[in-house]
């Protein structure tokens, strides 16, 4: 899935759809999926380039370069914090993700 959603009601729409693909996934699989697509995304535009992998998890971020080397792990921005928040409010959840993904690539650590 390469959908970002932005709201509860995209996250519903996107859960019945995978049902109706016959490849269901449940709210949090998709709100998490987004999110580390969201992150993804962030990462090609501050890295210029498709050059790194974010993998979102209950425990954290962790980012690869292309041959698949860990280049970041944290337990800043994880799946069981964000998914939970993503649920509560959508807008501020993917701001915080973006400030988040900002000061990680501005750090210079990746």
């Amino acid at each position: 899935m390469h959908e970002i959603p932005e709201t509860m009601a995209q996250v519903t729409a996107l859960v019945d759809q995978s049902r109706q693909n016959g490849q269901p996934l449940t709210e949090e699989q998709v709100i998490q999926g987004g999110l580390q697509n969201w992150m993804q995304e962030l990462l090609d535009e501050g890295i210029e380039g498709g050059y790194l992998t974010a993998q979102l998890t209950d425990s954290g971020l962790t980012v690869l370069d292309i041959t698949g080397k860990l280049l970041l792990k944290t337990d800043t921005l994880t799946a069981a914090k964000l998914v939970p928040a993503f649920k509560q409010d959508p807008h501020m959840t993917l701001m915080n993700v973006q400030t988040a993904m900002r000061k990680i690539i501005d750090s210079g650590r990746l």
